[in-house]
């Protein structure tokens, strides 16, 4: 043959292809219409599915998959300053050590140090409390910011301490300024201080890290060289956190086994600020691994399980399209023994099942439009980049494929099916109108079992979710949180430490015996105090606001045995144990006279007194804070129960509370003892707080109970999720074997009344069918289980006091999935003992 007459041929093939194609489309579309219950049916649970899976996937998206919006975000990466000899990941770092990364390395076109933190601002209007950033000179080129209004920080705007001038989010530039074009140069003061405003932020950005409660919307540049702050020294380790830019053509592996040197040779030439017990060493991390790693386990359980709903749905409709296709059993024997080949009846029925996964997919996009934004609403704030989730063309595409691959999987084995069909045998059966054989009955039984392992392993899954949320709810917290109001508020922190009205102990100490004085004269509080930190909230320490765990000295131990003695430290008022009502083991509380300049004392937990003191009593031992010989020593006179401070799902960190009127925070907490609700107290509280100093923002008020709610916000979002996931698998698997069981009496109601008129109790029949029902729910609990055990690894860290295969869940769960599909099964095992023996022979 020719290459013409070739390109003719495959012109023909073509042609008749579209043609038959375009005669598929239409005959499907006929078949759908004919029969609108399967139909709908049909549409609506694939709606589900693939509207389930969308809105998580938008999610995953945007927080795992999505490159960060940043130029060449596969360079920029987060440092972290490690001491794995003691056990601690992520310490401080000092100016020379910045240094050190910038020239020495080699690594790094940019270094920049952070400081996140809140800040109290007073612009056109009231003050508030808002998030802000604090960087070098670079942090915008590092990240390849530019401004949507006025300029950003440069070089050029070196200066050695914080620098006068300030950028400021475009939320806070609407919400405050109203958006005016001419915002540049106003002046905003930040913690007292007069900063000029020299850019607004594009409406996109958003900063690379963690924050306390939001967006940054302050952002303020210094040179960490001079005043306020002290000299650079190696051992005056202030910075939190660092992001840096690798140099062109610098792989992650590489540059870490460059730092690892300096880190080696920095150990050997100040053996004085490394000891060799710390291992001191620097280590580089992708900066979006960073921000998603924590989340990454939860957010691929979520997906795992509506990938197991969309499984489940596919099995469902699959054994609709099964029915179908036995019903339809002479239609395809007449229309074989025309000529029809096999092939082509395969393409018309996976054509109708395209046709339906495709309607089906539009539906499910419409469905995860609603859906997202409903689940959007609870999901935990602390979730990295929840302001990129939406969906796009990446999602629609996902959605589509998710569709078409549906469509195939619960396509093709109706199809095959109906192309092995026996002419003789089919047209025989049809004629009597039965369609259903013993190959199709195994084939269900396949699919009806698959998709009862699929619920098993959602319900195990839920069920280890819900009970680590059970276990926190019930977990003491250490004190009565009933009957407590919390409200937050920070003293600023000027740059000029002169204008700072609260820049010594003895000044903080006056005003919170003033706030203290007020809060208590409230009608209906019965007593107040004051924290740093509340309960339940230090939930990453070393992130933004958090407290970290401090190294300390212990009197009378030698140094050497000192580098992984470290607690955490709270500053409290006297009345503050009384006022949470928690436990004084033994020794005293702290009093009015625990003040500055009086002997310095502090109380520990359990946790601190077994770890540090496990055969002796803690009671009058002095430690040193810092280890720093210049300080004072702090003698213990207390011992209090623990309190979950770092949440209800962490045990055993040690804690230390000082006095405030000898070490006083900025950061300020009130906790209130009182009947009345938070809403009640708020504005009370605003206006006491606010006499004392106008320029103080008050934020944060709500009841104890609703702070430890949210701290479990993680926790209970994915137990309801995957809990509501596992709820619909559970009713798609009871809607999948009521409606096999159905419709084999429906196939078998000639079968039934020869039976009765053989004499056949109706005890019989039920019994007959009952059997079926429950053979088939324990195949599917049993593969179900089996999987289960052999994946529940994957959940273990997100489970609290529950191990992975918790016995009590594994018993419950297959039991209750066992009930249901007992339940759906007796109702057509029941309508089968109704078949009238007479009429159905008749009929047959």
């Amino acid at each position: 043959m020719s290459a013409h007459e070739q390109k003719k041929a495959r012109e023909i093939g073509m042609t008749q292809f579209i043609s038959e194609l375009g005669q598929d489309v239409r005959y499907g579309l006929r078949v759908l219409v004919k029969k609108p219950t399967l139909t709908i049916v049909a549409v609506l649970t694939l709606a589900l599915g693939v509207g389930a899976n969308t809105a998580i996937f938008s999610i995953v998206d945007a927080v795992l998959l999505r490159s960060l919006p940043y130029r060449n975000p596969d360079r920029l990466v987060r440092v972290f300053f490690n001491e794995p000899g003691v056990g601690l990941r992520d310490v401080r770092f000092s100016e020379p050590e910045l240094e050190d990364l910038q020239k020495r390395s080699g690594v790094f076109d940019d270094v920049t140090p952070i400081f996140e933190g809140n800040e109290d601002v007073i612009g056109d209007g009231p003050p508030e409390r808002v998030d802000g950033v604090n960087g070098s000179f670079s942090y915008f080129s590092l990240l390849g910011v530019t401004p949507q209004v006025g300029r950003l920080f440069g070089p050029q705007d070196f200066v050695p301490g914080w620098s006068d001038n300030v950028v400021i989010s475009d939320g806070f530039w609407r919400r405050a300024y109203g958006a005016d074009p001419n915002i540049v140069g106003r002046i905003l003061r930040v913690d007292n201080d007069p900063q000029i405003i020299i850019g607004v932020l594009p409406r996109g950005f958003r900063h690379p890290g963690p924050t306390i409660s939001g967006e940054p919307e302050v952002f303020a540049a210094g040179g960490f060289v001079g005043p306020p702050f002290p000299k650079p020294a190696r051992s005056a380790r202030r910075f939190v956190n660092a992001i840096g830019r690798l140099k062109p053509g610098l792989t992650l592996a590489q540059a870490q086994t460059r730092l690892t040197t300096m880190a080696a040779e920095l150990r050997q030439a100040f053996p004085g600020d490394y000891p060799p017990k710390t291992q001191w060493t620097i280590e580089i991390q992708s900066l979006q691994e960073t921000l998603v790693g924590n989340v990454r386990p939860m957010l691929l359980v979520l997906l795992g399980a509506v990938i197991l709903i969309v499984f489940i749905v596919a099995l469902n409709i699959a054994n609709l399209l099964l029915a179908r296709a036995s019903g339809r059993q002479q239609e395809v024997a007449v229309r074989l023994s025309l000529g029809a080949s096999r092939g082509r009846l395969v393409r018309q029925m996976l054509t109708e099942s395209m046709l339906l996964s495709l309607i089906g997919g539009v539906a499910g996009i419409a469905t995860a439009a609603g859906t997202l934004r409903f689940i959007v609403r609870f999901v935990p704030s602390s979730l990295p980049r929840l302001n990129e989730v939406r969906i796009d063309w990446v999602v629609l595409a996902f959605a589509l494929l998710l569709s078409v691959l549906t469509g195939l999987v619960f396509g093709l084995a109706p199809a095959l099916h109906s192309a092995k069909t026996a002419l003789a045998s089919a047209i025989r059966e049809g004629g009597r109108g039965s369609g259903y054989s013993a190959k199709t009955g195994r084939l269900r039984d396949v699919l009806i079992v698959s998709e009862l392992a699929f619920a098993v392993i959602l319900m195990v899954g839920a069920g280890l979710l819900l009970r680590t949320m059970r276990d926190l709810l019930q977990e003491n917290p250490g004190f009565n949180p009933t009957h407590l109001v919390t409200a937050n508020l920070q003293l600023p922190n000027p740059n000029d430490r002169e204008t700072d009205p609260y820049r010594d102990v003895p000044r903080r100490a006056t005003f919170e015996r003033e706030l203290q004085r007020r809060m208590n004269a409230i009608p209906g509080v019965e007593l107040a105090a004051i924290t740093s930190v509340l309960p339940s909230t230090n939930t990453n320490p070393n992130a933004v606001g958090g407290v970290p765990n401090e190294g300390f000295a212990i009197e009378d131990r030698p140094e050497a045995s000192l580098q992984d003695v470290r607690a955490e430290r709270f500053q409290i008022s006297p009345d503050y144990f009384k006022v949470l009502q928690a436990s004084l083991v033994r020794g005293r509380a702290f009093t009015e006279d625990d003040e500055d300049g009086k002997p310095l004392v502090a109380i520990i937990d359990e946790s601190t007194a077994r770890k540090y003191w496990p055969a002796s009593d803690p009671l009058g031992r002095r430690v040193r804070f810092a280890r720093d010989a210049t300080k004072p020593w702090t003698t213990i006179v207390g011992i209090i129960k623990d309190i979950k401070s770092d949440g209800l799902d962490i045990d055993g960190v040690p804690h230390i509370y000082v006095s405030s009127y000898q070490d006083s925070n900025k950061r300020l907490s009130v906790v209130l003892r009182t009947p009345l609700l938070a809403a009640v107290l708020e504005p009370q509280i605003r206006r006491e707080i606010q006499s004392i100093d106008a320029s103080l923002p008050v934020f944060g008020v709500a009841s104890m109970n609703d702070v430890l709610d949210r701290s479990l916000a993680s926790h209970r979002f994915s137990a309801d999720l995957v809990g509501g996931f596992a709820g619909l698998a559970a009713l798609l698997a009871a809607i999948g074997i009521y409606g096999l069981l159905a419709y084999m009496v429906g196939q078998s109601s000639r079968e039934i009344g020869i039976r009765m008129a053989l004499g056949a109790r109706r005890e019989d029949i039920l019994r007959m069918f009952l059997h079926r029902g429950v053979a088939l729910a324990g195949a599917g609990v049993v593969v179900g289980l089996a999987l289960a055990a052999s994946s529940a690894s994957v959940m273990a860290s997100l489970l609290y006091g529950v191990r992975p295969r918790d016995p009590a869940v594994f018993l419950i769960v297959p039991l209750l999935l066992f009930a249901i599909a007992v339940l759906a099964s007796s109702l057509p095992a029941w309508r089968a003992t109704k078949v009238d023996p007479v009429i159905a022979l008749r009929e047959a």
